[in-house]
């Protein structure tokens, strides 16, 4: 184990002691088979995977970062990758399936048997970024007229395939979604009773087959729900989506955000090859370049009044600095409130008021202690004013682009988190400094 706790499996591999670590992986968690693979070049990471049992390498598979899972799925030989799949729930195999080539996959599927393949292919219908990418097909389905007795033994037949189960759901004839009974409910009721009198109709949390991925995760978020029933547009039940697959669709969102605050992508992060990643780069840096260029024609323009009172230069720094960092964390904050659900339709509003009471509020205080701060220090009142004005018009210029680009880019149907990265932060400095200088040139 390493100083960070991070197994370390190179020794035993550099050593050739695969008998000591086979051992050493048939006692880990798959997460933690996963985890000591990061560090290893693909040669070694094969060597291990060959080196669990079919059931474990299936779970370690799905544990594996999507870009790492790529690589090892295309190295890995064909039978032992189709073995390992026949191994998985629905929706793990077909998150494994659909990232495969075309031939990859069907190879795959044609050996997994008719049941499997069945499975997979109705799920690769789904766009992966919805409910019903999301969702498993295993699950227990009973009728209300059922016993308890007989719910119990449907649960032990299907008990192999069924993974974590918190409810069981009840459907009428045509599949309908009727209710859902949590299994604590089931195993305190006596074995006569029927399931319709124990049932929690409807169910507290309902998604929808085609539903976005981010909102069936802020449904689970307010509900605290472990498990969710997902349905068609009839309201036939279709299958489930479980808590698992929440944590790793807040993970990917979480990740995407942070990539497009900064005008990036995860596929810049892990993409290969100078070219590439210029590529992926330069439309950011290229908007920074015509927001540069921006201020500079701003910047000749009043050069004669810099001159005039060339104090005014000092504080140029100063003002883009605040009202850039005032904009971002506005942009953020309103960009987490869209992902979040906290900013909604009818609050939007309500939001861009709130944003401009707090930034009335720092416009104030910053305007007040710089302008004393600049007169002070110059022995001119005048520019004590000028720069104060501009810092705190600077402000509230800059907390409303943060907070209304964000809502513009969501209302032209565009992900919002692009508009917190090199739009509002070339958007504010080439606004305070207009502001900065109309204001110098005018007071000053």
């Amino acid at each position: 184990m390493s100083s960070s706790g991070l197994l370390n499996l190179q020794p035993l591999l550099e050593e050739g002691r695969e008998n000591e670590l086979s051992g050493l992986l048939s006692t880990l968690h798959p997460a933690d088979v996963a985890e000591a693979l990061g560090p290893l070049d693909m040669e070694d990471t094969i060597t291990v995977m060959s080196l669990l049992d079919i059931a474990q390498a299936a779970e370690v598979l799905v544990e594996l970062s999507e870009r790492q899972r790529d690589q090892v799925t295309s190295s890995l030989p064909r039978d032992k990758l189709t073995q390992m799949v026949a191994e998985m729930d629905s929706d793990d195999a077909a998150d494994i399936v659909g990232d495969l080539t075309e031939a990859a996959a069907e190879e795959v599927l044609k050996a997994i048997g008719d049941e499997g393949s069945g499975e997979v292919r109705r799920l690769l219908m789904y766009d992966e970024e919805t409910a019903g990418g999301l969702m498993q097909l295993e699950l227990v389905a009973v009728l209300g007229s059922d016993t308890v007795a007989k719910a119990v033994q449907a649960i032990r037949e299907t008990s192999e395939d069924l993974g974590d189960l918190a409810s069981i759901y009840l459907v009428d004839e045509a599949k309908s979604l009727q209710g859902e009974i949590s299994l604590k409910d089931l195993l305190l009721a006596e074995p006569s009773q029927t399931l319709a009198s124990l049932a929690k109709k409807p169910p507290s949390l309902v998604v929808r087959v085609d539903e976005d991925q981010a909102d069936v995760a802020q449904k689970f978020r307010k509900y605290d729900a472990r498990s969710a029933p997902v349905v068609d547009h009839q309201n036939r039940l279709l299958g489930r989506v479980t808590v698992d697959d929440i944590i790793d669709v807040v993970d990917e969102e979480t990740d995407k955000d942070f990539y497009r605050l900064a005008g990036s992508s995860e596929e810049e992060v892990y993409a290969s090859g100078a070219f590439k990643l210029a590529g992926l780069r330069l439309p950011w840096l290229l908007f920074n370049l015509g927001g540069g260029l921006i201020t500079s024609l701003i910047l000749s323009h009043f050069e004669a009044s810099f001159q005039k009172t060339m104090a005014l230069v000092a504080f140029v720094p100063m003002v883009m600095s605040l009202s850039g960092a005032v904009g971002s964390q506005t942009a953020t904050i309103t960009v987490r409130g869209l992902a979040t659900g906290r900013i909604a339709a009818g609050f939007i509003f309500r939001s861009l008021g709130k944003e401009q009471k707090v930034s009335s509020l720092m416009a104030l205080v910053f305007g007040l202690v710089i302008a004393l701060i600049a007169g002070a220090t110059h022995q001119a009142p005048r520019l004590g004013v000028a720069v104060g004005l501009s810092i705190g018009a600077a402000i509230l210029v800059s907390a409303f682009l943060g907070a209304i680009t964000p809502l513009f880019f969501r209302a032209i149907n565009i992900d919002p988190a692009l508009a917190s990265g090199p739009v509002v932060t070339s958007a504010n400095d080439v606004a305070s400094l207009l502001i900065y200088a109309t204001i110098g040139a005018t007071v000053a």
